[in-house]
């Protein structure tokens, strides 16, 4: 029997528990794939003309959960990173949030997210409840991309 690593024995633990397992009975999210240290994770999105019912998130986990995820907008059927015109749009945060360009749309601009956080430091104060803690588990990630996607702000995607 093969030993996994530390990171991704944790990260299966916490998909077989109780928040990840009520978000997908709830239809909130499903995990599509894991090649370790990355798990893409569909997310559903509120209806809206000519926009997808789903994203889906390209997460890189290494050292889960003591460091934060790092979060793509991803292409399974390509299995790679989501065009631009694809990403989530709208108003707000979430304008701000899925921002294709910042960061060569490696990750989303959030303070859960391990690459947006750096340099960031005063998002610790800002915005308290939206920073990672390695206590937690993935859904502390999942549910804030889920709670934009079905915000007022969120208007389909950039390019339909």
């Amino acid at each position: 029997m093969e030993t996994l690593p530390p990171d991704e024995r944790v990260f299966r633990e916490h998909l077989e528990a109780g928040p990840f397992q009520s978000g997908i009975d709830r239809g909130r999210w499903r995990l599509n794939s894991i090649e370790w240290s990355h798990a893409v994770v569909a997310i559903s999105a509120a209806p809206r003309p000519k926009a997808p019912e789903e994203f889906f998130f390209r997460f890189e986990l290494s050292n889960y959960p003591a460091s934060p995820p790092t979060a793509q907008p991803w292409n399974a059927q390509l299995n790679a990173a989501l065009e631009a015109g694809k990403w989530a749009a709208g108003n707000g945060r979430l304008q701000l949030a899925f921002n294709p360009d910042w960061k060569g749309g490696s990750c989303l601009y959030l303070p859960c997210d391990r690459q947006a956080i750096e340099g960031h430091d005063a998002w610790l104060h800002q915005h308290p409840e939206m920073i990672w803690s390695p206590d937690g588990d993935i859904t502390q990630y999942l549910r804030i991309i889920y709670d934009l996607i079905h915000s007022k702000d969120y208007t389909g995607l950039r390019s339909p």
